[in-house]
């Protein structure tokens, strides 16, 4: 049962949500889910050397300063991995504020490097769609998320599409929230996403647009859309490409809240997206690199992420309550005219 559904939302659903956004009901979320990248920042020349130990001390850096009880942040919610930052005694470590909700990710790491031009999702220790989400619920999350590489003309298209619906019915089985995020890639034959990134800016705003228009269908159970910036401000003045009217395209596509992801962007640039994408109809933002990706090599870590780092996530944050579009406006005109759905 989701929102679109003349106003009504489950019990779960609708606990879920509210977890993951603050009290003015945006999301102002950190995002801390990345395992190959983070083996590839870690050490460059050889990834696969990285330990799970090492990998486990970076991210209890990040969740404890910048989501913790006593880091002074205005997350309101922290995307986590399913294969390092699951375990109970390693989240009692991050001290995660009451008020944070714990999000996590059902797709496998790195599938996105399998095949550039048309990778196909699969969920984290070769689990099936039902499996992935009854354990992430177990662990005591308030969403899953998962990570698709999509674009409706790709070759994958109804492999990822299937893959999205089975997380959305399991999400609807065990009534918890469901977070979609979705990066566009590049088609063999056509503009290289990164090779020719100019290019690609050309096409890539469609794109965006379009895929939020299939994927936020009722039919694939998603509550909230994570979604790219729909235009590469590098290069959007020169292809008379408005940002604003972009954000407002996309709003109008995605039938559910959206949210900006960062995309490991630096950061003047991500509050730059985030300004105009609060601006033009999104709920907030989910980003994890352009907020802390520095600290990683740093010695200081801690300190950089209790200074810089906080105050990067606040600074945002603050965008987000001064201009963004609370979630539930999408369905209703205020949160009480929401009915909640109890009971058998």
């Amino acid at each position: 049962m989701t929102l679109r559904v003349e106003g009504k939302l489950t019990n779960g659903k609708f606990e879920g949500i509210t977890h993951i956004s603050n009290q003015h009901s945006l999301f102002t979320m950190l995002a801390t889910d990345q395992r190959g990248s983070l083996k590839r920042m870690l050490n460059p020349e050889d990834p696969s050397s990285v330990t799970p130990e090492q990998l486990k001390e970076v991210k209890l850096a990040l969740i404890k300063n910048l989501a913790g009880r006593y880091s002074g942040s205005k997350a309101s919610g922290v995307l986590v991995d399913p294969e390092y930052s699951y375990e109970r005694e390693f989240l009692e470590k991050c001290m995660i504020r009451a008020d944070v909700g714990l999000l996590m990710s059902a797709e496998k790491s790195g599938y996105g490097g399998q095949g550039e031009f048309a990778p196909q999702v699969s969920f984290f220790n070769g689990l099936d769609a039902e499996n992935a989400v009854a354990s992430i619920k177990k662990r005591g999350a308030s969403a899953v998320k998962l990570l698709i590489y999509y674009r409706p003309d790709s070759p994958t298209a109804k492999h990822q599409e299937k893959m999205v619906k089975a997380i959305g019915e399991a999400t609807v089985k065990y009534d918890i929230a469901f977070l979609l995020e979705v990066v566009v890639h590049s088609l063999e034959g056509g503009p290289h996403k990164k090779k020719n990134p100019k290019e690609f800016a050309k096409i890539k705003p469609q794109l965006v647009i379009d895929s939020a228009k299939e994927l936020t269908k009722p039919e694939y159970g998603v509550d909230i859309l994570k979604a790219e910036f729909p235009v590469d401000l590098r290069y959007s003045e020169e292809l008379g490409q408005s940002p604003s009217e972009w954000c407002k395209a996309l709003t109008e596509a995605s039938q559910t809240p959206w949210v900006v992801l960062s995309a490991g962007v630096d950061f003047p640039l991500f509050k730059e997206q985030v300004l105009y994408a609060s601006r033009n109809g999104a709920s907030g933002f989910l980003a994890g690199r352009a907020i802390w990706k520095e600290s990683v090599a740093m010695k200081n870590r801690e300190e950089f992420l209790r200074t810089t780092g906080v105050e990067r996530l606040n600074t945002i944050a603050d965008i987000v309550n001064t201009y963004a579009t609370p979630w539930y406006k999408k369905y209703v005109d205020s949160l009480e005219e929401i009915e909640i759905i109890r009971g058998e």
